[in-house]
């Protein structure tokens, strides 16, 4: 009889305690436009499924700065850290639209990189160069299509892969 209980008990509490860790999952949403759920936790992995921006995902885990999540329709796979949010990132709302930026600084705010994870040793250069170099004053019309010419460049997603990836930047860090 007391055998009977013990294992009643201990299947009572396998069950809440298995169910207690399925209510305990995280959710992260998606923080960058075509953000990859990829198959394994590689940049150069199978790419399983594309992700706007807000797509809410359930965490199983965490690892090496890879998150191992599952989408609403079932899609299970890793997804790189600096592409998700603890919360729904601004303006999303579940839309998929066109990003402004031509997708280079796409859910910059709403990142999951930390100030201490980044590495800004690379970016730092002589700035005393620009202060001893004399520039002419430009009138407003060349600075006027200096600007349209600016604002009218695109960047597609394969340039800004191939520059993380010759960068060693991101999830193609080392």
């Amino acid at each position: 009889m007391h055998r009977k209980m013990f294992t009643g008990w201990g299947l009572f509490f396998l069950v809440l305690f298995a169910f207690g860790q399925a209510a305990a999952r995280e959710k992260v949403w998606v923080s960058s436009y075509d953000a990859k759920l990829k198959a394994e936790k590689s940049a150069s992995s199978e790419t399983i499924a594309t992700l706007p921006l807000g797509t809410e995902l359930l965490v199983f885990s965490f690892d090496d700065r890879w998150y191992h999540v599952s989408t609403a329709d079932g899609k299970k796979g890793f997804l790189y850290r600096g592409r998700v949010s603890f919360e729904p990132p601004t303006g999303a709302q579940g839309k998929v639209g066109e990003d402004p930026l031509g997708k280079l600084l796409s859910g910059v705010a709403d990142s999951n990189i930390k100030g201490d994870s980044a590495d800004t040793s690379r970016s730092i250069r002589p700035l005393t160069v620009e202060k001893e170099k004399k520039k002419e004053p430009k009138n407003e019309l060349v600075l006027q299509d200096e600007l349209n010419n600016l604002l009218s460049r695109r960047i597609t997603s394969s340039q800004i892969d191939r520059f993380l990836l010759e960068g060693k930047v991101g999830e193609y860090g080392e």
